[in-house]
């Protein structure tokens, strides 16, 4: 995961892009409060997931809703205020550093079911989404591109920006796409 981003941050770098390691305020604030959010919202909303999730996925949120601490009424509120304060700490690092660029998963992509098959699979499931959160917990623009392979698999490189600033994210996904080039796919048949 790490050589595609650096490979991503070398193209935009190459490209006249200025490219520096940095890492958002409160980044594991960040993940704690998806993770409240999240299960007092599955919580609330299990009568209807149960009709419209398969099997697999009522598998993987009950392992979920096993893992993850319940959240009762005062909780979720200090957890929406606190995702408010947070909000506004990204929004004024997003001023110095325009795009962040991180992987999408923290792992290579697993297994067929691992994510349903146990309750460990799923917590290990929750640890990979990890940098995909925080796009998720504040609703600002993401954008993936793939940007090499890892254990024969495509990796994909996440690009995220402040809100409202989807077409600066597009924007620097192609630029990754051009200068990088199409990846191999994967045989369907063999792959």
């Amino acid at each position: 995961m790490t050589a595609a981003v650096r490979r991503a941050a070398d193209a935009l770098a190459d490209d006249g892009f200025k490219v520096t390691e940095a890492v958002p305020p409160d980044y594991e604030q960040a993940i704690e409060l998806w993770c409240t959010i999240l299960i007092a919202d599955l919580r609330a909303m299990k009568p209807v997931l149960d009709q419209l999730m398969g099997s697999g996925g009522r598998q993987f949120l009950g392992y979920v809703s096993e893992y993850l601490p319940p959240s009762d009424l005062v909780g979720w509120a200090t957890a929406h205020t606190a995702r408010h304060g947070l909000a506004r700490r990204w929004s004024l690092w997003y001023q110095q550093y325009p795009v962040l660029l991180s992987p999408v998963w923290s792992q290579p992509a697993f297994p067929l079911d691992f994510d349903i098959a146990s309750l460990d699979g799923a917590i290990a499931t929750l640890e990979l989404m990890r940098p995909v959160l925080p796009a998720n917990l504040l609703g600002t623009p993401a954008a993936v591109v793939p940007a090499g392979m890892a254990d024969g698999l495509p990796v994909g490189v996440q690009v995220m920006g402040g809100k409202y600033t989807e077409l600066r994210c597009l924007a620097v996904a192609e630029a990754i796409e051009q200068r990088l080039g199409p990846l191999t796919p994967i045989d369907p048949v063999t792959g």
